[in-house]
């Protein structure tokens, strides 16, 4: 008998040879949808800085993967880091960890380190319980050069996974090789990660070089390429945002399960512009992944477009408490406040994000849309100010202020703000959001009846941004407006067939277009049994913000 478990134990020991990894559990303890998961920083000996910060990206994504375990978001870390008035770039190691776990709601936190041993390489990942600072799992496996890093990596991700109670089905369905899921490029891995460290850290424009740079190291990683989408069209670069999150929905055999229904919806929203096919997907993401922030912050996104700002509200609402360190949560709530005429619980969710130590342009332009609202000039200027020098800022609250002067009839003053506006996103090279700034410029032009102006303006946007489907609306519009009705039809086809599966562009915007052609035409019947198509629509957000975990 005794021979029997010796050989046995050898056996086993054979196994876990062959598998490349090693595991160790200290105590059985199984985790339950109850528990979140910290993961913190690797350990790097190597001397080799491009595991810094890329291995911690690189099990995320593996981790993620689970259905059970319920990972804390690095925007959430950053956030508590801010509060305590450290850098986000504090390392989360064995001894730190614990202290952020009261305040992360966390039950269990996870460090990792890697060694050299010649042009081997070694990977260790231990779990511990927050409350205790016990082990409760570990794996060790190593690489045999650094193109296999990854690949380790993702293995022993998979063999703790198990460890912490997942089960083997839930495995064979949920877990693509870290390599496909992510990129077997641990330098395009650093590069990802910094984008996705200065998304939430400094907002879009700043993430998109680092974000570029991942893609030029591995043009196949199909999660940068969807995360460079979102932040495109976070910048009204739509035409961009759209040939991405193209190229990402095409790399299905390299994306997660998750990551999958998030590029779909992407697609379907940034992509076709399906807009009943984006809900539905994102609904699918929630029901599979009901801790998902994402997944419910973006669904609340959907709301936008078609006008329905009480599930706007729900949806960012329940995101928010899911992930409070998330900038975009804080925006689209009280986006969702300012629709509803709920203005003082606007003002409280912006102020409370700015407590936490966040900010972002989109905050500050909805504290000027709260200071219109009362009539309160100091408090738009205050923001104008804020504005100034702020690349993707100082354009959109120029334009903010130009419908403002607009609006009190004040059309010259209007005028020149729209160039500024103009001129400012140019410099910085948003050649979409200044397309959109001329494009409503030149429609305020047609409406009080400065029509050649506005055709000049009209031309002005084309030639901007070509490519930009919200600047040919607009354009079109326009011409529309101003009696250019044969250019305006030919235009509007190419719209329509180019756009064939967008809800908007075929159930909102081409109704209207037609609607205003009739106006001008002295058709007003017409005009208005075309705009019953897009009445569904009329309280939307029809001119293009996403996130991304």
């Amino acid at each position: 008998m005794r021979t029997k478990l010796i050989l046995a134990a050898l056996l086993l020991i054979l196994l876990s040879l062959s598998a490349g990894a090693y595991w160790y559990r200290a105590q059985n303890v199984k985790l339950t949808d109850k528990d979140t998961l910290l993961v913190g920083d690797f350990a790097n000996s190597t001397g080799d800085p491009v595991f810094e910060g890329s291995l911690r990206e690189a099990l995320s994504i593996g981790l993620a993967q689970s259905p059970l375990l319920n990972l804390i978001s690095a925007a959430k870390v950053d956030e508590t880091l801010r509060s305590q008035g450290l850098p986000i770039s504090t390392p989360v190691t064995r001894e730190f960890a614990p202290k952020l776990c009261s305040q992360l709601g966390a039950t269990v936190f996870l460090t990792g380190a890697i060694t050299k041993d010649s042009s081997s390489y070694g990977l260790k990942l231990n779990t511990f319980q927050c409350a205790t600072s016990r082990e409760i799992a570990r794996v060790t496996t190593e690489s045999k050069g650094k193109d296999g890093v990854v690949h380790a990596l993702g293995d022993a991700a998979a063999k703790l996974r198990s460890e912490l109670g997942e089960t083997a089905d839930s495995l064979r369905t949920f877990n693509v090789p870290l390599e496909r899921a992510s990129s077997s490029s641990v330098d395009a891995l650093q590069s990802f990660a910094e984008g996705r460290r200065l998304t939430h850290e400094s907002g879009s424009l700043e993430a998109v070089p680092a974000l570029k740079k991942a893609i030029e190291l591995d043009p196949r990683f199909a999660l940068a390429r969807s995360n460079l989408a979102v932040s495109y069209y976070n910048l009204n670069q739509n035409a961009l945002a759209t040939d991405n999150i193209r190229q990402a929905f095409e790399l299905a055999d390299r994306q997660t399960v998750r990551d999958r229904l998030h590029i779909t919806t992407l697609y379907y929203d940034l992509g076709t512009g399906d807009i009943r096919k984006a809900i539905q997907s994102y609904q699918q993401w929630v029901e599979l992944y009901p801790r998902d922030d994402i997944a419910k912050g973006n669904l609340a996104s959907e709301y936008f477009l078609v006008g329905d700002y009480e599930q706007a509200a729900n949806f960012a609402s329940q995101a928010l408490r899911l992930d409070a360190g998330s900038v975009a949560w804080y925006e689209n709530v009280a986006a969702a406040d300012i629709a509803l005429l709920r203005l003082e619980e606007a003002r409280n969710i912006i102020n409370l994000g700015f407590s936490r130590k966040l900010d972002d342009t989109a905050m500050h332009t909805a504290l000027y849309a709260l200071a219109f609202l009362r009539g309160d000039d100091q408090g738009m200027r205050q923001e104008m100010e804020w504005s100034v020098g702020k690349a993707g800022g100082e354009d959109a609250m120029l334009a903010l202020q130009a419908d403002t002067e607009a609006y009190a009839g004040h059309l010259q003053r209007a005028q020149e703000l729209s160039r500024r506006a103009v001129q400012v996103a140019q410099a910085a090279n948003l050649a979409e959001p200044a397309a959109i700034w001329q494009g409503l410029s030149a429609l305020r032009d047609a409406v009080y009846g400065k029509m050649q102006g506005a055709r000049a303006g009209a031309d002005q946007m084309l030639d901007l941004a070509p490519n930009s489907r919200d600047a040919q609306i607009l354009a079109i519009l326009v011409l529309a407006r101003t009696g250019d009705s044969a250019r305006a039809k030919a235009m509007l086809a190419d719209l329509a067939a180019t756009h064939v599966s967008n809800t908007l562009v075929q159930s909102a915007w081409l109704p209207t277009i037609r609607a205003q052609a009739n106006l001008v035409a002295q058709k007003p019947a017409q005009a208005v049994e075309s705009l019953e198509t897009a009445k569904p629509y009329e309280r939307g957000q029809l001119i293009g913000n996403l996130s991304y975990p």
